[in-house]
């Protein structure tokens, strides 16, 4: 089978969907298929290959862009065209590759499929709210383009109500997989430039304001109140203005010293942060889907401080795979103390985070995401 993958978020760049793109990519090679990756960048289209992966880069904005896609939709077509995929697969929805390779796949009679990655922020507490605003989005002719996919992916329930605003086909929910080779992984604090005496509490992702880190800088401030020598980790890309405004906080609350910006890392590098890491934290206030470095965190063994949680909550409080505290930053500091403190309780919540994070591998969801193909396909 030849897969064509349409994104707007794709490598170099560091993301969830970024990974899960490229892991996607990967697992369908070494499942024995042809792959083909079509992104968009701000500068000239140019092709190459990443590791048997055929990425083909065209020249788009990628946020004015949603505004009128037609121009995309044109490119994709001429593409399609050329390489006849069996199956088209887009990640994103509300982005100029979610919203035109729909379009241009059924203009063509391709199968085609979507993956929603995401919810605005505030819908799991605003969704009579986010009712109303999707019944205004839709009047906006472009967003109907997302009727036209054969059959839509979340990574969610919460992700899959969302969606469901928009389009009423058919809709299976499909967690993101997390890469096998963040299971088995062997680091200590000296390999991530620490002393192994030094505690590490972890932050991972973009450096972006829905991430929660002010809100994890507040309650940071309380935990070296009781444990002055505990080192918060931030691993991630992010704008240098905002990155300022983080570390401004930090300045203020005196607590610089104790905070280490590391900014994007690879993911060798990376995955020996999460396993060398005391706690992992996830600080993030909403909007978050799902939350794959939580997963990632997870299959290194490292408990979780989560104040929301995502579509991962209900699971870490039922099998104590971490702490899900709610946006206060005393409970929150108090969890990451708790975990600091107890070695024993680190190791037993890790060892069930491992086994749990398992069930996420790349080998057995890909087998549902071929389904789906399978299905699309046979209805055609």
């Amino acid at each position: 089978m030849h897969i064509c993958l349409t994104t707007d978020f794709f490598l170099p760049e560091i993301g969830g969907v970024q990974t899960h793109v490229y892991d996607l990519a990967r697992t369908a090679i070494k499942a024995g298929h042809k792959v083909t990756v079509i992104t968009t960048v701000p500068s000239e289209r140019k092709i190459e290959i990443i590791e048997g992966i055929r990425v083909i880069r065209v020249a788009y904005p990628r946020y004015a862009g949603i505004l009128e896609p037609s121009g995309l939709k044109d490119r994709l077509k001429k593409i399609f065209s050329k390489i006849k995929p069996d199956i088209v697969h887009a990640h994103h929805a509300f982005s100029p590759m979610g919203i035109s390779t729909g379009w241009a796949s059924k203009e063509l009679g391709l199968p085609v499929v979507l993956t929603n990655h995401s919810i605005p922020i505030g819908y799991e507490a605003f969704k009579d709210v986010w009712n109303v605003i999707s019944r205004i989005i839709s009047l906006y002719p472009v967003i109907d383009n997302i009727t036209k996919y054969d059959a839509i992916i979340a990574v969610s329930k919460l992700a899959a109500e969302f969606i469901r605003l928009f389009y009423k086909g058919y809709i299976k929910i499909v967690p993101p997989p997390i890469g096998d080779d963040f299971f088995d992984v062997e680091a200590t604090k000296e390999d991530i430039g620490f002393s192994n005496d030094d505690k590490i509490v972890l932050f991972v992702g973009r450096l972006d304001p829905k991430k929660g880190l002010e809100f994890a800088l507040h309650a940071f401030r309380y935990v070296i109140l009781s444990e002055p020598k505990t080192k918060l980790c931030i691993v991630g890309p992010g704008s240098k203005t905002y990155r300022g405004i983080i570390q401004g906080l930090a300045e203020r609350w005196g607590i610089r010293d104790n905070v280490i910006f590391t900014g994007k890392v690879s993911r060798e590098v990376l995955k020996k942060f999460y396993v060398a890491s005391d706690v992992f934290i996830f600080p993030s206030i909403g909007g978050e889907s799902f939350g794959i470095v939580v997963l990632e965190s997870m299959a290194a063994g490292t408990p979780v401080v989560a104040a929301v949680g995502g579509a991962l909550a209900s699971f870490i409080k039922k099998y104590e795979l971490g702490y899900v505290t709610g946006i206060n930053a005393m409970k929150y500091a108090r969890a990451i103390l708790k975990l600091l403190r107890d070695e024993k309780k680190r190791k037993e919540m890790g060892l069930r985070a491992k086994k749990f994070a398992r069930i996420f591998s790349w080998r057995r969801l890909f087998k549902k995401i071929e389904a789906i193909y399978r299905y699309v396909i046979d209805r055609q």
